[in-house]
């Protein structure tokens, strides 16, 4: 009887830990998955246009950081996180790379008034491309 209830106990927890680790961004949500962009505004600091990017495509992902706007590409990014894309569990927070900062979240993908499908990350607003 001992056993069993410690067999329990230990498939319990590690039922727990496992629940409890970052999941990939696009099976918490899909509506993650895609080309997302900040528009493209004046850095007063920088004294001159940038816009932010990220994309999550599958498992993986990439978020590059105020960057300078180059036709359809990004330049001179000020950085760059690439590497799987997981959400922790109270969906509040993304990471990019095994070695990157989070990113909050403030809004998960949402259908504005003007039909335009947009996320709130770091207090940007991103536009689905």
């Amino acid at each position: 009887m001992k056993r069993r209830v410690k067999n329990t106990f230990s498939l319990t927890a590690l039922l727990l830990i496992l629940w409890a680790c970052n999941k990939p961004v696009y099976k918490y949500n899909p509506d993650f998955e895609g080309k997302w962009r900040t528009p493209v505004v004046y850095d007063t600091i920088l004294n001159k246009n940038v816009l932010s990017e990220i994309v999550i495509d599958g498992a993986d992902g990439t978020h590059s950081n105020t960057c300078d706007p180059c036709g359809a590409d990004l330049c001179n990014c000020i950085s760059s996180q690439v590497g799987k894309a997981v959400m922790n569990t109270s969906r509040t927070q993304m990471k990019i790379g095994s070695n990157s900062y989070a990113l909050t979240i403030q809004q998960e993908p949402t259908v504005n008034a003007l039909g335009q499908t947009t996320i709130i990350v770091r207090n940007q607003t991103y536009y689905k491309q």
